[in-house]
């Protein structure tokens, strides 16, 4: 059992995060607002679309309500069965799950009326038990405590590979490599690390990629280095998608008048973007960036400011996560990063996305509340 020092201080309602809170809030009243255009009978004609998003949001918010009020220390303990438990369900899911006919990935768990996906859970299980090991190591450099970093990192990681879900994995890898960056290893090691990765991609593309990646993983991957071969077949989201951004010029065509909705494949979730750029236009489009780029700073300065390594690493991990979501989904809109299943948080239809993107948040303002107040700080 390990003792766990408590944060305590006069009152912590005084300390809560409003800037992050209200932040979030926005650009998830930004994602309902386009949802509702797309659910009305002019377009999708699909009701439940904005309902769902609308009491996942409302759950979600509750979420993250009563995460901030633990104290994320307790999150050593929780951590614990939360990271089994979720475990356990990645492999239910490799069992009993549902997935996507047209993508392969069997990803999804159905209770009753209901469905999670228990890979976006994961996410935060995975950045909770790398931050107790990373911490660990800062305190004691075993090997021990190296393997099991790399174990309880791993285990969440190959699972969702196997189901298989490689965009998601990638986010997985990701995450851990931006916390790793932070614990302090040298730099040397990682210029080595990245240029052995350069050098071995053509060797791994041709004796494992080729042989594992399902074949539309490959048809995207090839369309992105060579879309004019492919503008028809598989590089036909992103070019539809960068016509209907491009369609809305300055400031877009207004809420559900828009024509993403019929031209552009998993307009919904991957392709959500489009939607965005083309019905708010190019000052919609900049307000959204503007308030992730906003989320992504706060996030990095709770994280310089956090009590322990324990706080930090957390704090990273899960701003890694929002990173990588938003820069891929954007990216991969306009053409310029190859298209994976990876949703934009809090704007992509998904109720498993909309609560954990919530429970991370709920965390990161957890450590914002109990943060060390910097020089002229009240």
């Amino acid at each position: 059992m390990y003792a766990i020092e408590k944060n305590k201080g006069p009152s912590l309602v005084k300390n809560i995060d409003w800037f992050l809170i209200v932040n979030v809030i926005l650009i998830n009243a930004m994602g309902l607002i386009v949802l509702k255009g797309m659910s009305s009978p002019d377009q999708l004609n699909v009701p439940n679309l904005f309902m769902k998003q609308l009491i996942a949001s409302i759950l979600g918010l509750a979420v993250m309500i009563i995460v901030m009020i633990i104290d994320y220390k307790d999150l050593k303990i929780l951590g614990i069965p939360a990271y089994f438990i979720t475990v356990f369900l990645l492999v239910a899911v490799l069992l009993v799950g549902t997935g996507r006919e047209e993508t392969g990935t069997q990803g999804w768990l159905l209770l009753g009326p209901l469905s999670i996906q228990p890979s976006e859970l994961g996410k935060v299980a995975m950045v909770i038990a790398a931050a107790f090991y990373f911490e660990k190591i800062q305190q004691n450099r075993s090997i021990k405590n190296y393997i099991l970093l790399l174990a309880t990192s791993a285990l969440p990681i190959g699972l969702v590979l196997l189901q298989p879900d490689f965009g998601t994995a990638v986010v997985y890898v990701f995450m851990f490599l931006c916390m790793l960056f932070v614990s302090g290893i040298k730099y040397r090691y990682i210029f080595i690390f990245g240029g052995a990765t350069l050098l071995g991609l053509p060797l791994l593309w041709f004796t494992v990629l080729v042989n594992v990646l399902k074949e539309h993983q490959i048809l995207r991957i090839l369309s992105f280095i060579n879309p004019a071969a492919y503008e028809n077949t598989s590089g036909y989201q992103v070019r539809m998608a960068i016509r209907h951004i491009g369609r809305g010029q300055l400031t877009g065509v207004g809420i559900g008048n828009g024509k993403a909705v019929f031209n552009v494949p998993e307009v919904e979730t991957d392709s959500i973007f489009s939607v965005v750029g083309e019905e708010l236009g190019f000052i919609g489009a900049v307000i959204l960036v503007v308030l992730f780029t906003a989320l992504l700073l706060r996030c990095l300065y709770i994280s310089r400011f956090a009590k322990d390594k324990f706080g930090s690493f957390l704090v990273i991990g899960l701003m890694s996560m929002f990173l990588f979501h938003f820069v891929e989904n954007v990216g991969m809109n306009i053409g310029i990063l190859p298209v994976t299943g990876i949703p934009l948080p809090f704007i992509s239809s998904g109720g498993s996305s909309v609560v954990v993107n919530y429970l991370a948040i709920g965390i990161i303002v957890s450590v914002s509340m109990r943060r060390q107040k910097p020089m002229f700080e009240t």
